[in-house]
């Protein structure tokens, strides 16, 4: 590991480690929620924002050329280095006491991801991948992460955070027919589901209408893993979109063929 990224993964635990304070203590406790948007519920809390904050805060001072492409708020110049922030992904599972919910915190270089962490507080987990490294830190003791071997649909672990927060009904249609295919479905994952399949417990991930803070953070930690993920178009999930997450190619094309499938003409 060179010293720029050693040091840059130093600075981005420490990111990690000053947003867990600010959500943990707020985490099922009264918290004056806002929704922002006007046609579904899309709940942001002081949580979010005070996060938000703090992280673009502290790589502004650090970093002060460094770009952020944040869900809460953003400072967008023209740099090779562009951090990518998820305060609380999950702000559902956040505000209901559900423990799934994390922080996702990733860096690019010239628009490749160069590191990645998805740190879970309420668990007392954090993910970590660079450097083709992968893995996981519980009580200070580092475990490295690798993928399930198994290649079948049919022994398949699916999961998702909810087909119907996907983008549309043909999307969560799709997603039923894979449901039907695999061994066992489990929805209400968030990020933490991408971290079960690095981590060898779970096949498969897909989600539909993901945004880039979703996501960026993960891709170093399930590729280093020795899983695969992109999108339903086989194209890079940097800008979110609809996405596939598995252990194999073997897994990824299966479930791609039947998300990708054309409806039959009537």
């Amino acid at each position: 590991m060179n010293e720029n990224i050693r040091f840059l993964n130093k600075f981005a635990n420490h990111l990690a480690d000053e947003a867990r304070k600010i959500s943990m203590s707020y985490f099922k406790k009264k918290i004056k929620i806002h929704n922002k948007n006007k046609k579904y519920f899309d709940p942001v809390t002081d949580a979010d924002i005070g996060i938000q904050k703090k992280i673009n805060t502290l790589i502004n001072k650090q970093f002060p050329n460094h770009s952020i492409l944040g869900e809460e708020d953003s400072i967008i110049k023209s740099s090779e280095y562009e951090w990518c922030v998820d305060p609380i992904d999950g702000t559902k599972s956040y505000i209901q006491g559900v423990p799934l919910w994390g922080t996702l915190i990733s860096l690019s270089k010239n628009n490749e991801i160069i590191l990645g962490i998805a740190d879970i507080p309420a668990l007392d987990e954090r993910y970590i991948g660079h450097s083709k490294l992968s893995y996981k830190v519980i009580k200070n003791n580092k475990t490295i992460l690798r993928v399930k071997k198994n290649k079948k649909l049919s022994e398949s672990i699916l999961n998702t955070t909810s087909p119907y927060v996907f983008d549309n009904k043909s999307d969560q249609k799709s997603f039923e027919k894979l449901s039907k295919k695999v061994k066992s479905t489990r929805l209400g994952g968030d990020c933490y589901s991408y971290c079960l399949l690095a981590d060898g417990l779970i096949d498969i991930v897909v989600e539909s209408g993901l945004k880039p803070w979703d996501i960026r953070a993960l891709v170093p930690i399930i590729n280093n893993a020795g899983g695969i993920i992109s999108t339903w178009e086989s194209k890079s999930v940097s800008d979110g979109g609809r996405i596939i997450a598995a252990t194999n190619k073997e897994l990824f094309k299966k479930s791609q063929k039947i998300l990708k499938a054309k409806k039959p003409s009537s």
